[in-house]
């Protein structure tokens, strides 16, 4: 009997053990669900396509480069964990109904202008209580917003992202482009981590644009000032984010090292991105920063100002999106084609030239209509502090042939290599190189600097230094002894990024000193 209570007793005990065990890892699973040590994943919004079937982009060389939003208008700006239907968001509402969550979208969005004059869209709305306690209530809300230094707003840019860990690893694309894709890219996993935290942190993206007035005098040139009513409310600040390289360059492999391989509409118009995965399955889904930061702001309509989202920097060489829209394609034979596109023609007999134009196109205007805005990242990806005015004419020429007939007109130029056309302090009068791009319509220029929040006015330009989310910036603001760690550290910190070290991918080649 005694030896019966005694096992009893102590399969008592062992159970009490195994049940506090399993609290104690339920309670370590739920405070580490947002971070992931792995970059494996898949969006959900993928498909399968039934198919069987790179240096950094900074140093790519080619022509002779050196290489459901809340109804309650009082939570306007607050965040959201559900996608957003906007299907019937309108500025012309013709129900009281429909006016009421179109409000409460454009509020969201901190436009309450937009809010307000949906409602007042509804005839007679003064005489229904609804309507009159929204339109107080935004207005309410509007005079809480203060105006945002435009000086010193954060820029912050991305190259193409990475969905697995093949471009990582030596083993499987080389000593070299792994050590390039170490330093310049960033998985999607420590993207989501990276814009996640900067989300939290109460940062809004704005558009370069958001920033200045510009102002088209009589004689065709543009002045340039601050826009000093960019408005946002109390605990929101505001950041511009951009993406360079978005073509899938020929050295990205192709659908080998994890990279997206082209941009792609879906069944409702929407951009999303073709990637070929591990398995060699063709899939279709949120697999570069474009799509991801759209299903975000959808989730998170709040991290949008007015609706804007990014800035994409291209080059032309090996076309835009994935598509061969540069004109050389167009004949195999053609002198200017190198090696890489030569066999990729061989590879594809089919090739239809202006297909991939009006695919690009579609793209394009797709996102254009979403709220991204392109700029220039030179058509050969040169360095314009190592080039001279006469070169970047001719390069700037041939951006102009092979992409204005795809994006359209444009007023901003991204420099590669971070390089710029003058030193801090003002572009002047006898800057060629300012002046030149001056005269073809440029008037935002960006630059990469580390100095986090760093802007620039003259009276016809702006000009703004961008920071890299990179492994290299990772890699550097997590590790004390670092190079760079503090210039990187105080970036993340006023970007409000933290834990780097919980998902910054295991693959990645360590130490990353320089880019």
């Amino acid at each position: 009997m005694r030896a019966r209570k005694k096992a009893l007793l102590l399969k008592g005990i062992v159970f009490a053990l195994l049940m506090a065990i399993l609290v104690v890892v339920l309670l370590i699973v739920a405070s580490l669900r947002k971070r992931s040590s792995t970059i494996k994943e898949t969006p959900s919004t993928e498909s399968t396509a039934a198919v069987s079937t790179a240096a950094s982009p900074d140093e790519e060389t080619q022509s002779g480069a050196v290489l459901s939003t809340s109804s309650d208008a009082e939570t306007a700006g607050a965040g959201t964990t559900a996608a957003v239907d906007t299907s019937a968001v309108t500025d012309t509402p013709a129900t009281k109904e429909q006016a009421l969550a179109s409000a409460s979208y454009f509020a969201t969005q901190y436009d309450y202008d937009r809010a307000i004059a949906a409602i007042q869209h509804i005839t007679d709305y003064q005489n229904d209580e609804d309507l009159t306690a929204a339109v107080k209530n935004y207005t309410d809300i509007k005079a809480t917003c203060t105006a945002v230094n435009v000086d010193t707003i954060p820029h912050v840019f991305f190259h193409t992202l990475l969905n697995d860990d093949r471009g990582f690893q030596a083993s499987i694309v080389g000593q070299d482009r792994a050590t390039r894709n170490n330093a310049a890219m960033t998985s999607t996993v420590e993207f989501d981590n990276m814009v996640e935290d900067m989300y939290e942190a109460g940062y809004v993206l704005i558009s370069l644009d958001d920033m200045c007035i510009k102002t088209k005098n009589s004689d065709g040139s543009v002045s340039v000032s601050k826009n000093t009513s960019l408005m946002l409310p109390p605990g929101k600040k505001a950041l511009v984010m951009s993406e360079d390289d978005l073509s899938y360059y020929h050295t990205y492999g192709i659908g080998t090292q994890g990279y997206a391989t082209k941009m792609v509409l879906d069944e409702n118009g929407a951009v999303k991105c073709e990637y070929i995965n591990e398995n060699g399955e063709t899939l279709i889904g949120d697999y570069d920063m474009v799509p991801r930061l759209d299903t975000f702001v959808k989730e998170h309509p709040d991290f949008s100002y007015h609706g804007n989202k990014a800035t994409v920097a291209l080059t032309g060489y090996n076309g835009v999106f994935g598509y061969r829209t540069n004109n050389y394609y167009k004949d195999i034979n053609d002198p200017h084609l190198d090696k890489d596109q030569i066999e990729w023609l061989q590879d594809h007999p089919d090739f239809d030239w202006d297909q991939d134009v009006a695919d690009a196109t579609a793209i394009a205007d797709a996102m254009k209509a979403n709220g991204w805005k392109f700029a220039s990242h030179t058509y050969a990806h040169w360095n314009a502090s190592t080039h001279n005015v006469d070169q970047l004419k001719s390069d700037n020429e041939r951006w102009m042939t092979v992409n204005h007939n795809i994006v359209g007109d444009i007023d901003t130029i991204i420099f590669a290599f971070g390089g710029d056309i003058g030193t801090v302090g003002g572009y002047t009068a006898d800057n060629e190189k300012f002046q030149y791009f001056k005269s073809q319509g440029y008037v935002i220029y960006c630059n990469v600097d580390g100095h986090i929040g760093w802007t620039e006015f003259g009276s016809d330009y702006m000009r703004t230094g961008r920071v890299p989310l990179d492994g290299f910036a990772m890699y550097q603001a997590m590790t004390p002894d670092g190079n760079s760690h503090g210039t990187y550290a105080k970036a993340f910190d006023v970007l409000g990024i933290k834990d780097v070290e919980t998902y910054f991918n295991k693959y990645r080649i360590t130490p990353i000193e320089s880019e």
